[in-house]
């Protein structure tokens, strides 16, 4: 069964903004001598038949997921952000303090990637004081722009208020009775509403437009304009050049993956289920492959695979996928089994149960994985055994 194709895309509605100029606020000191590489490995419990022994390991705050590129792991820490080269050196560190508040004592952050060569630091609490002359010691938001490469701040802006909601990529949604839509570039320049189009979301470089629409019920909504699915909202991004579309007429949900390099939609095969709509998707390193649920995209040949999930099957949850587009992920049922997927073929090797709250974040480099325990907020980079 292949996913319908179609025309148009959309999501909520939103209008107007606030927000300040920059405001440096990043400190980078240069690299420490003390790196996870030089202290004493602490491994975490991991499937062994398809990991090695960890070659290094470093301490993530907990609840932050590290964010892997190419060759460089960003971790979030108790004293701001690092970035961590594939062998466990500290590339470089950002001193960003948290903005506390009443909702989050500890501050809220995100990390996420705007680009392979960009990340956000995204901060929720009090803002600091000349941030906006007109909201001293008021809740918001702080976006913090980093060259993934050496740590260096390329812009930091703030959005004051606290109904702040980000939706895709650097795009954020400002609650209110006309609500507004603000989106930022990767070198921090605000976009705001243009010709009556309103900033949906961003996926690496590209800016994603919506227009109001009426919807079923008389519910007004959002659609993106210039994609091919009518009247779709945008389900999920890969943070380079892949989303998933989404459209629902008020019988059949319609789904379809686009590339929007190119603007052409890619091909799932007669495995994959009608309405193919991951929450979340995972690029390879070099962009070439995506994973989300069960499905394998090849960018460059526009093909989806899926695995798992037919009758009689235990559904698949990819997790990360290689340079070559070898999947690595679980079952979604229970978390008792690792599955590695290569072309249509796949393997699985049960879970030991001290394992279940390790969770591959991705790979550093050609066979090496970083894998992070939910529970003590250690990271471990672990050569691949399949």
């Amino acid at each position: 069964m292949r996913a319908s194709q179609i025309r148009h895309l959309g999501v909520a509605l939103v209008m107007g903004l606030t927000l300040t100029a920059c405001a440096p606020a990043v400190s980078n000191p240069p690299p420490s001598s003390a790196s996870p590489s030089s202290a004493p490995v602490q491994s975490i419990p991991v499937a062994s038949e398809v990991f090695g022994p960890a070659e290094w390991s470093a301490q993530a705050r907990k609840g932050s997921t590290p964010l892997v590129l190419s060759g460089v792991v960003v971790l979030v820490t108790d004293r701001g952000v690092t970035g961590v080269d594939a062998d466990g050196k500290e590339l470089w560190r950002a001193d960003l303090d948290l903005l506390s508040g009443a909702a989050n004592p500890d501050g809220g952050r995100d990390v996420i990637a705007v680009t392979p060569d960009v990340v956000a630091v995204i901060d929720k609490g009090v803002l600091p004081k000349g941030s906006d002359p007109l909201a001293a010691d008021a809740p918001g938001t702080r976006v913090t722009l980093l060259n993934v490469t050496d740590g260096s701040e390329i812009a930091q802006q703030y959005l004051p208020g606290e109904q702040v909601k980000r939706t895709t990529g650097l795009a954020f949604e400002i609650a209110g009775n006309a609500p507004e839509y603000v989106a930022f570039t990767p070198i921090g320049e605000k976009i705001t509403a243009q010709d009556g189009k309103f900033p949906l979301a961003t996926v690496g470089e590209h800016i994603v437009w919506g227009m109001p629409y009426t919807a079923n019920m008389g519910a007004q909504v959002m659609h993106v304009t210039g994609l091919p699915l009518e009247n779709a909202t945008l389900a999920a991004s890969d943070e380079r050049d892949i989303v998933v579309l989404t459209s629902y007429d008020g019988t059949t949900t319609t789904t379809m993956w686009v590339n929007l390099a190119t603007g052409e939609p890619l091909t799932p095969d007669s495995a994959c289920p009608q309405t193919l709509l991951p929450k979340t998707l995972t690029p390879s390193l070099n962009g070439a492959f995506v994973v989300g649920d069960n499905a394998i995209a090849d960018t460059e040949n526009r093909t989806i695979t899926c695995t798992g999930g037919s009758d009689g099957q235990r559904p698949v949850l990819w997790s990360a996928v290689t340079n070559e587009g070898v999947a690595y992920g679980q079952t979604a049922d229970a978390n008792d089994t690792f599955v590695i997927g290569r072309d249509s073929s796949i393997e699985t090797v049960t879970i030991p149960a001290a394992a279940a709250h390790t969770v591959l974040v991705g790979f550093v480099s050609d066979r090496t994985a970083i894998l992070y325990d939910r529970n003590t907020g250690i990271v471990n980079a672990n050569p691949t055994r399949k």
